[in-house]
């Protein structure tokens, strides 16, 4: 332990009284004592192999735990290279405590190198960025940490010189505020049960801000008392088990599955918003329904965006508006074929054909939707199999597909996986990636075999980033810059001492996925795929 209780000791204690629990980056000399402080505080520091990788697995915490994370980038390069990952953390709304290195007070005004205006370069990706005050650095991290988890959650940066971290400090540790629910009162819970009993085709459309702890039961209860089809955003997949009769799947990125989907909404007669963000929507949901339509918004906080009309809006506890709101018997009185037809649509565009070579990407995620369980984390990265494994792999709980979905950064679903897995010790955690992906984040496979996690990675293996190049194809343009030649990946995991083998049929796939399930090692299985699909289901 340390002699003495310094700043970076103050800061460690208000970030543990808070519930942090993880820290995440690469060690610069200007950060060691921040390090050692948050060891000594039990924040556990994990070493990553980059720095957005490091803001990645931070950003997985928080989703999967609702506790911050702390990523801590040294001064200059470490804090550049951290930038794309903490402006991820903003568009994914993920509540994460940034420490940035600095240099000494001292050399300021004088010495350049690796120096740059660290809260300059940070503002526009955070929700705060500012110069530490060492005389008053707990009481400052805990109101940076106020600002990050206001609804939208999102990051913030405390930038912290050496000898500010080193310094001396009598300062007692910050708790966090007690905030008690705030509920619809007698007349506008009544107003808003009102609206909802004199629809006849009223739909629910369920986004991220729903992923909370202690909202799920209430949402189900609501829907099943008013008979409320549910369609949920990407990240908000099994707030309602998909395997449930009101489940009618996803929405926001697949032209093809939003085109459908926009007809459904557009014969509904009041949409019911439960904290949908469309911080994850494209720009398909510009002015999707028009003014004069029934709406009730239901959310944590305000939904400043305009993107599309919200009609009557409460704001507050979101369980507790739900549960304010629930009344029976059912009313709603949508036509039974309706929906059928609706889901009949769907699984006809992402259902599996039959591939040239190797395996169908359809397929490969049916079998892995038929063997998801409850207590499953999954990760899935950017590009045309996210889309696909969106609309194919049904939760069964809460924010169990784990993915950036604001940003969509490339490179996200292994740093996420391992995230995942130190968050929640013991549950089977499969991360779904295509090559090109992987590709960009494949040293934090080291990160994976240190800890021993048991992490099933499921490389979608077809030298291409399928996504662009489907694109290229329908603007009718030659393929440009999409192909590349890839690596043996089960090889490349054998190098970093942990299982890889590789599969070219859907059976040899199945086989190994049951086999990495059951080993509890960190395994690759590499995965031929024949992309031609995608052109069908996007």
């Amino acid at each position: 332990m340390s002699a003495k209780r310094t700043v970076a000791d103050a800061i460690a204690a208000t970030l543990k009284a808070y519930g942090a629990e993880f820290a995440f980056g690469i060690p610069g000399n200007d950060v060691l004592e921040l390090i050692r402080a948050c060891e000594e505080a039990g924040i556990r520091f994990v070493l990553a192999k980059s720095e957005p990788s490091a803001a990645f697995m931070a950003d997985a915490v928080w989703q999967v735990s609702g506790r911050p994370a702390v990523l801590i980038p040294a001064l200059g390069p470490g804090l550049a290279n951290a930038i794309s990952g903490i402006a991820g953390a903003l568009q994914e709304r993920s509540a994460i405590a940034v420490l940035a290195g600095e240099m000494a007070t001292k050399q300021m005004g004088l010495y350049t190198h690796q120096v740059f205006d660290h809260v300059a370069l940070a503002t526009p990706v955070t929700k705060l960025a500012a110069h530490l005050n060492p005389s008053r650095a707990a009481q400052q991290m805990a109101k940076a940490l106020d600002i990050a988890l206001t609804y939208p959650a999102g990051p913030v940066l405390l930038n912290c010189s050496a000898e500010h971290s080193r310094a001396a400090s009598d300062e007692p540790t910050q708790a966090p505020p007690r905030r008690l629910p705030v509920m619809l009162d007698d007349a506008g819970a009544q107003a808003g049960r009102d609206l909802i009993s004199k629809a006849k085709r009223p739909l629910a459309l369920v986004g991220r801000g729903a992923v909370r702890e202690g909202v799920a039961g209430p949402l189900r209860a609501f829907v099943e008392a008013w008979g409320l089809p549910v369609l949920t955003t990407y990240k908000a997949k099994g707030v309602l088990d998909e395997h449930h009769r009101f489940a009618l799947g996803s929405l926001g990125l697949s032209p093809i599955i939003d085109g459908e989907t926009l007809k459904l909404v557009d014969s509904a007669d009041l949409l019911v918003l439960v904290g949908f963000d469309p911080i994850e929507l494209r720009d398909a949901w510009i002015d999707a329904w028009p003014a004069d339509r029934a709406v009730l918004s239901l959310d944590w906080g305000p939904a400043p965006h305009r993107m599309f009309p919200t009609g009557a809006e409460a704001q507050g506890d979101l369980p507790s508006l739900l549960t304010r709101l629930t009344a029976g018997p059912a009313v709603a009185s949508w036509p039974a074929e309706t929906l059928a037809a609706h889901r009949a649509k769907v699984a006809a565009i992402v259902r599996p054909r039959t591939p040239a070579t190797g395996i169908s990407p359809a397929a490969l995620f049916k079998a892995v939707s038929d063997r998801v369980q409850p207590d499953w984390l999954m990760t899935v990265d950017v590009g045309a199999h996210r889309i696909l494994a969106n609309h194919a792999v049904l939760c069964r709980s809460p924010g169990q597909l784990i993915q950036s979905n604001g940003l969509c950064h490339m490179g996200y679903a292994l740093p996420a996986a391992i995230g995942a897995a130190l968050a929640k010790p013991g549950a089977p955690v499969v991360a779904l990636i295509g090559d090109g992906s992987l590709l960009m984040s494949l040293g934090e496979l080291a990160v994976a075999a240190e800890h021993n996690l048991p992490i099933v990675v499921v490389v979608l293996d077809d030298q291409a980033l399928a996504l662009i190049k489907l694109k290229q194809a329908k603007m009718q343009m030659a393929p440009r810059a999409v192909d590349f030649a890839g690596p043996r990946f089960d090889l490349l995991a054998q190098g970093f001492g942990i299982d890889g083998v590789r599969v070219g049929t859907q059976a040899d796939f199945e086989r190994a996925f049951d086999a990495a399930l059951a080993s509890r090692r960190p395994t690759i299985i590499d995965a031929f795929v024949d992309p031609s699909e995608y052109w069908e289901q996007m």
